[in-house]
């Protein structure tokens, strides 16, 4: 139906809004664009990484986009503005795996360190307001996605050792 145009190189991550009218797209480039589904140029560019943009994902309100990065942070960005909100730097190794809680009121994110974090994001996901709740050795092997169930109560993680995970959340046991 439709071909949008504007990274610099390979798309690895992709997500759409929860209005079902936008969506962002994470690339090799470092770069995420924002995309209107009827238009033909990207509405806003998010630049702040320095590496591959591996995941993304909107907070249910559709006001804050998380993404992950094989720079080791994810970010929170402001959906309207492209402002970056919060950096988070605690993970040691790429991140492949981004997700908010159904709530929207938690981020968990995962990678090549083995580990799931999650963190308490704020309404409006202000620097320094958004604590780390947990940080738990999860596989023997890089995890590469994450997903929460419906209620929250939930996560579930695959990884290349070849397993699934399903964990208590937010106490990640």
């Amino acid at each position: 139906i439709r071909t949008w145009r504007g990274h610099e190189d390979a798309i690895y991550s992709l997500a759409l809004a929860p209005d079902g009218k936008t969506f962002a797209t994470g690339s090799y480039d470092n770069s995420i664009l924002l995309w209107d589904k009827n238009g033909d140029k990207s509405i806003r560019a998010f630049h702040g990484h320095n590496e591959a943009v591996m995941s993304l994902a909107f907070r249910p309100d559709g006001k804050i986009l998380a993404s992950a990065s094989a720079d080791r942070t994810v970010k929170l960005w402001d959906v309207a503005t492209g402002e970056r909100r919060e950096t988070f730097g605690d993970p040691t190794k790429a991140l492949n795996a981004v997700a908010f809680s159904p709530d929207g009121k938690i981020v968990a994110a995962a990678g090549v360190d083995n580990r799931i974090r999650t963190w308490s994001v704020s309404a409006d996901a202000k620097e320094g307001t958004n604590p780390i709740l947990n940080s738990v050795f999860a596989h023997e092997g890089a995890i590469l996605r994450l997903a929460w169930s419906a209620d929250g109560k939930q996560i579930l993680s695959s990884a290349d050792d070849r397993t699934v995970k399903l964990w208590n959340a937010p106490s990640m046991s």
